[in-house]
């Protein structure tokens, strides 16, 4: 991000909460989830008129046929003339939902008699915030990426903020002391002394674009923070000890293979293959004792909910009915949930600074991992057993490690750093299938962790990380005349991390590790 004024960071500070001001915040995030249920409620009801109108139908029609005579059409004029024709009658859509009301900024005119009912509570700014947000997740599930639209239940709103730093939900400094303002109730924010990050973060003030308020269940009690969304570029992290920066760029080329589990990385100097997260594994077996306890909770205090053979009963409509010791659990779980988003993201930060330190030039296959988390369709019968197959893929791991966060990571650090970050073309490069000695594709069984190559019996990621450091310039097809240069100083790296590997005793299968 080389513009300045484009980007922006957040600085997430805690606040010093007593009793009286928590009662204050419950009182504004209720309002809050009212106002925003309010806002979603009216959007729907606007879309069924919309959609109830004569002429908006009959022009979903018309363009449905319009589209359908673009496809058969091969005479480039005819297609303009269609082309002009789908224009206008979208526009005519377009006119008649503004018509009715159904915009963002229609639904903003909605709530300012809305928040009138509350008022004192909440600020036009922040009540507009809410009436966007509402409209976000309508939008969502108009262009396919939702399927339905969910409205925020008592207790599930975790967060609120304002549109600038000037009016609502403000941050002023007094003194050597900070503070934050939501409408009248003023809290200290606290800083620490040797937070040398946040220090330089707050020299200047009018870098708030605006704030955040949000709370979270830690340990039991509701703890609350804010988050500064400040304009620029964020200030790098240095060392308290050394004041040298933490992250620091390599030089050179560096190719990534994302796993589900694992992330291998190739560059002149090193190559690694390390699992992602390797500390939420104790916490998984925590969280599976709990669940278990839960279930059997649930399942004694709901009889009537259940078969006799243990399966639930889908016609049963009656309301759950949940015992203390549930609900303790519950807030067990959400804690150790909560922790596991904590650990995980640090890892991943730890791991994406690690990686920086190889090259200043990143490849990146692309994965689909919304796909590989959904259930085989195929139902497939095993060879050995003769039993069916199960249809579950990577959806518990890909939940667990979330190797798409650690490349989001990278890549927002690259920006800020001035690294360059390629994703190449997966379906056309066909790095875990490509030999660059033979030049030749070879489709490999998912059980299958070695490739061979030459007289080289090579790790199947590591490979496939290296080929992907060497793609062309367009990012498309695999440099065969690079890999051959660079061939023998990768395989030094990899034989080294092999040994490194076999040291520490893999736990992951798909490492392909066997330890003697």
């Amino acid at each position: 991000m080389s513009n300045y004024e484009e980007s922006s960071f957040v600085l997430t500070l805690p606040m010093n909460t007593t009793d009286f001001h928590i009662i204050s915040f419950d009182k504004i995030f209720e309002v809050s989830r009212k106002i925003q249920n309010a806002c979603l409620s009216e959007i729907l009801k606007r879309h069924r008129l919309v959609q109830d109108n004569k002429q908006y139908r009959k022009n979903k029609r018309c363009i449905k046929a319009v589209n359908s005579k673009i496809k058969m059409l091969k005479n480039k004029k005819e297609i303009k003339f269609l082309e002009k024709e789908l224009r206008s009658l979208y526009n005519k859509q377009k006119e008649i939902e503004f018509s009715i009301g159904l915009s963002e900024y229609a639904i903003h005119d909605f709530v300012a008699p809305t928040k009138r009912h509350f008022e004192g509570v909440l600020d036009i700014n922040t009540a507009q915030k809410l009436a966007s947000r509402a409209w976000g997740s309508y939008q969502k599930k108009r262009y396919g990426n939702g399927k339905k639209v969910h409205f925020k239940k008592y207790g599930s709103m975790t967060s609120i903020e304002g549109k600038t730093n000037k009016s609502g939900i403000t941050f002023r400094k007094e003194g050597s002391k900070y503070f934050i303002n939501v409408m009248g109730t003023k809290v200290s924010v606290t800083v620490k002394s040797m937070d040398i990050y946040a220090k330089e973060v707050l020299k200047n003030l009018k870098n708030i674009k605006y704030c955040r308020i949000i709370r979270k269940m830690i340990r039991g009690k509701m703890r609350y923070f804010v988050q500064l969304i400040m304009k620029g570029i964020p200030p790098r992290k240095r060392d308290k000890a050394t004041g040298l920066f933490k992250v620091r760029l390599g030089k050179g080329r560096t190719g990534i293979d994302p796993g589900t589990q694992t992330m291998a990385v190739a560059s002149d100097e090193v190559a690694l293959l390390r699992e992602l997260a390797p500390e939420l594994d104790n916490l998984e077996n925590e969280k599976r004792l709990i669940l278990r306890k839960m279930d059997r909770s649930k399942r004694y205090t709901n009889p009537n909910k259940f078969n006799p053979d243990g399966t639930f009963k889908k016609e049963n409509l009656d309301r759950w009915n949940f015992s203390n010791n549930y609900i303790k659990l519950r807030n067990k779980i959400q804690d150790i949930q909560r922790k596991q988003a904590a650990k995980r993201r640090q890892s991943h930060c730890q791991l994406a600074n690690i990686i920086l330190a190889t090259g200043n030039e990143f490849f990146v296959e692309t994965m689909n991992y919304q796909a590989l988390q959904k259930r085989a369709k195929e139902t497939k019968i095993s060879e050995k057993t003769g039993r069916f197959q199960r249809k579950k893929r990577f959806g518990k791991s890909i939940a667990n490690k979330a190797p798409a966060l650690l490349v989001s990571i990278l890549e927002y650090k690259c920006k800020f750093l001035g690294a360059n970050f390629h994703q190449i073309n997966t379906w056309t490069a066909k790095a875990s299938q490509y030999n660059h000695e033979t030049d030749d594709f070879q489709k490999k069984k998912l059980h299958q962790r070695w490739s061979q190559v030459g007289n080289f019996t090579i790790q199947r990621d590591l490979y496939s990380a290296f080929l992907i450091k060497n793609i062309n310039t367009t990012l498309d097809k695999i440099d065969k005349d690079l890999c051959a240069e660079t061939f023998e100083n990768f395989i030094k790296n990899h034989d080294l991390e092999i040994s490194r590997l076999k040291l520490s005793m893999p736990t992951i299968f798909s490492m392909g590790i066997e330890v003697s």
